[in-house]
């Protein structure tokens, strides 16, 4: 996986994992209990249908770890150019969103073992 400034490349079929983590004016904010990170992959952000979605609901170091399976991205054709974005919804109810809609590439693979 390589990541440039918010676009995310992949290969279709790894095992990827996305550490996330919250500033707020230049200060680190830990995820606490009660938080909910997503990871929302759409083919536009018009459509309501998700292709993937990955919620996170427990932190380590007061981050989230997003784990990307292999059967996530293996049935998708490839190459293919989708959007994401990384939402919180805070246990106060609150809602930011942390990476705002950007590239989701999932590039083809050569062994598919």
């Amino acid at each position: 996986m390589k990541i440039i400034g918010n676009s995310i490349f992949m290969i279709r079929g790894d095992s990827e994992t996305i550490t996330v983590s919250l500033q707020q004016d230049g200060v680190d904010v830990p995820l606490v209990a009660g938080d909910t990170i997503y990871l929302t992959v759409k083919s536009d952000t018009q459509i309501d249908e998700k292709i993937l979605q990955k919620t996170v609901t427990s932190f380590a170091d007061g981050k989230a770890v997003i784990t990307i399976l292999p059967a996530d991205t293996k049935s998708l054709p490839a190459p293919i150019e989708l959007m994401y974005d990384v939402q919180l919804s805070k246990a106060d109810g609150s809602v930011i969103t942390i990476v705002k809609p950007s590239k989701f590439v999932v590039e083809g693979e050569v062994t598919y073992e």
